[in-house]
């Protein structure tokens, strides 16, 4: 809930085949996927792709929220939708490069929460997403607006 604190959704090592695969297939720069060409690059090495941070992000985020909704009917709108729906991401930064090897520390705080007033059960928040290296090295952060269902609440007809 708001002020909180962060909450830990999980934690992921980046190895180079990782990193290599997402690249190619979303992000194919040659210091993604080209270890050669890495080491003349401004990073001097291998570097997971910023999306590919952000979409650990995402699936980390997904799966503590499906998990919170064990044990609910599968129709209910919490397992179908456990983060509901984004209306948007803003101030995203990739703040230092995620090296093959890294583990990364995913987590969330709630800034504002609020009832929507046209979906009842439902919630809106305005919620920070951000990632930390082992040393506490920041490497993205970013706002983000959604909609999400409350698990207690029963489906909406």
């Amino acid at each position: 809930m708001v002020g909180a604190g962060p909450q830990l959704l999980g934690r992921f090592t980046f190895t180079a085949e990782e990193i290599v695969r997402f690249a190619r297939a979303y992000d194919p720069q040659p210091f993604h996927v080209d270890a050669g060409a890495a080491a003349s690059s401004p990073f001097g090495g291998l570097i997971a792709s910023g999306w590919h941070t952000a979409s650990m992000w995402m699936g980390l985020f997904v799966r503590a929220h499906g998990a919170a909704a064990e044990g609910l009917p599968e129709d209910h709108a919490a397992v179908i939708a456990p983060v509901g729906v984004g209306f948007g991401m803003t101030d995203l930064k990739w703040l230092a490069p995620v090296r093959a090897g890294d583990t990364i520390t995913f987590s969330t705080e709630i800034l504002d929460a609020r009832p929507s007033g046209s979906r009842p059960g439902w919630t809106i928040y305005h919620r920070t997403g951000s990632a930390r290296r082992e040393d506490g090295t920041e490497v993205i952060r970013f706002e983000l607006k959604h909609l999400a269902p409350d698990a207690r609440e029963p489906r909406s007809p």
